[in-house]
């Protein structure tokens, strides 16, 4: 309990009021003054929204300096090295075109030195800057050799040997020079310098030769420093330097004509290819992406296939099958080696489908049309069996894809032969029971390509029995089609079949009014009537007990 502190003092509470007036009267001058002194009221602003205001003030001219510093440090660093490259570029060649080889040499020379002393001198002040004068430098000495070795206005040396040598040693140092310093950069900026001279030479061997040696360091660049950027940009170099040789080198003759020697360049284009190729023999780890390999893959195919695209009707018109029967035998091997060893399955069918491919063609030029529509038809029953050994559904669709262009094709460019649309039909069909049989290992989760294959088979018999019987026979034939897959329904237990039964019905009927009835005999109308009212007759009984078994069922 708090003791009474005393009776209550009416003058301290006076005294308090009136110290409480004073100090209010105090402030309130207090305010006036400040009114006085900062009348739009600045200086009466809350703290935290002095500092707000002053913080959104300060951020337009924060960024403003961030872009000036990006622009000042590193724009300015481009620009006077490009300027700087030019005007010892221009230098040189005005000494060269006013007869001072020898002085314009000298100078090519010692540009290069200073420009590489420019690099060491501020590899610790500017380490961006000095960058660019290490790049700048191994440019010059790349452009000074190639005057010298090459480009036969400032050529000095004559000998094609040694100048090659010269050439090629000093892009093997910037390799080197790429691979120890850890630098992808100049990594492609040598390659460039190889396409370049390959361009420049023009020869096949050696020009090819060097597209090997880009093919192979980036292979090996990758496998070692994970550079998938510089892979990516040395296919694109590789088989554009391929383009321009197998088009007469339009970049040096300014004209463009496919050669009509290949001088045994195509050895090159098949060693690239399958360099590139063996990436997938690179095993799974974390710095490593399937979509990465699969992306080098397809560019490396696309890229094989745009040149041997051009090479086949150039060199190899008439044997060409030998070729794509190689390209074939590889492919299937690999791909068989990539599914039993290799770690993307993926992969192993893209090389797979790209085999049956190359197989096609490779029928195409033994057999010839329409021969050869039969035997791939007949393919198609050993890709829908690879697509099974490698669970693989994009082989099925690719597949189903080539299936039906081929078929089209047959269709409308070759004269019907029964042998050849029987096995259309057969193929269809079975191909459609496979897959059926083989979904869960396929894991395809859709009826659309099971159902394509049926209507397609079921078409295709028609078509076959519309071609192969007499026109009186071709009702009744339909009709006993119609009959088997009824049968097949009832056997295999699916109710696909019994649908294609009562279309073929329904279209065997259309057929018999709109045509038969026209061309054929009285007694083969009746005959193919009645026998046709048989059938929807037992099929109608056949639905009516199988409604009354279920409801007896039910009930």
């Amino acid at each position: 309990m708090m003791k009474d502190s005393g009776p209550f003092d009416p003058d301290q509470f006076g005294k308090l009021s009136n110290k409480t007036s004073e100090l209010e009267n105090r402030i309130a001058g207090l305010e006036k003054r400040s009114a006085a002194q900062d009348p739009e009221g600045i200086y009466r602003t809350p703290l935290y929204k002095e500092q707000s205001d002053a913080q959104e003030l300060d951020k337009p001219d924060g960024q403003n300096e961030a872009l000036e510093s990006r622009v000042g440090e590193y724009g300015m660093a481009w620009m006077g090295n490009i300027v700087l490259l030019v005007g010892i570029l221009f230098l040189t060649q005005y000494l060269q075109n006013n007869n001072r080889a020898l002085i314009s040499l000298v100078f090519g020379i010692s540009s290069i030195v200073f420009v590489y002393l420019l690099g060491y001198l501020t590899r610790n002040s500017v380490p961006y800057m000095s960058r660019l004068f290490s790049y700048n430098g191994h440019l010059l000495m790349y452009i000074q050799v190639m005057r010298v070795g090459l480009f036969k206005e400032s050529m000095l040396i004559q000998d094609p040997f040694l100048s090659h040598t010269l050439v090629l040693l000093v892009l093997l140092s910037l390799l080197y020079l790429a691979y120890r310093n850890g630098s992808q950069v100049l990594a492609v900026l040598t390659w460039i310098m190889m396409g370049i001279t390959a361009a420049t030479v023009g020869s096949t061997h050696l020009m090819l030769s060097l597209m090997v040696l880009v093919s192979g360091t980036a292979i090996f660049f990758v496998i070692r420093k994970g550079w998938w950027t510089g892979l990516i940009i040395s296919i694109f170099l590789v088989y554009f330097i391929l383009l321009d040789w197998i088009l007469g080198n339009p970049l040096l003759s300014k004209s463009v004509e496919v050669r009509s020697d290949h001088q045994m360049g195509y050895i090159y284009l098949y060693t690239i290819a399958m360099a590139y190729s063996f990436l997938a023999l690179i095993p799974k780890s974390e710095g490593i992406r399937q979509s990465q390999i699969q992306a080098s893959i397809i560019l490396n195919g696309f890229g094989f296939s745009m040149i041997i695209a051009l090479a086949v009707p150039a060199f190899f018109a008439e044997n060409y099958y030998i070729y794509f029967g190689l390209i074939a035998a590889f492919c299937i091997a690999y791909s068989i080696w990539l599914k039993v060893r290799g770690h993307w399955k993926t992969i192993a069918a893209m090389y797979a489908l790209y085999s049956f491919v190359a197989l096609s063609i490779t029928i195409a030029g033994i057999y010839q049309f329409p021969l050869a529509f039969f035997l791939l038809a007949i393919q198609s029953l050993l890709v829908v069996s690879m697509a099974l050994w490698f669970r693989s559904r994009f082989m099925v669709i690719m597949n189903s894809i080539l299936f039906a262009g081929l078929l089209i094709a047959y269709v409308a460019s070759a004269e019907p032969l029964n042998s050849i649309n029987f096995s259309f039909a057969l193929v269809a069909l079975v191909t459609a029971r496979i897959l059926n049989w083989k979904k869960q290992r396929l894991e395809i989760r859709t009826e659309l390509i099971r159902n394509l294959f049926l209507f397609t088979g079921a078409v295709m018999i028609l078509f076959s029995l519309h071609k192969a019987v007499p026109e009186n026979f071709v009702t009744l034939s339909w009709t006993l089609s119609a009959m088997v897959f009824f049968v097949l329904s009832v056997v295999i237990r699916n109710v696909k079949y019994r649908w294609l039964g009562i279309i073929t019905i329904v279209i065997t009927v259309f057929y018999l009014f709109l045509v038969d009835l026209s061309n054929i005999s009285l007694g083969y109308r009746i005959v193919a009537l009645m026998f046709i009212a048989a059938i929807s007759l037992g099929i109608s009984i056949f639905y009516s007990r199988k409604q009354k078994s279920k409801k007896e069922e039910q009930s």
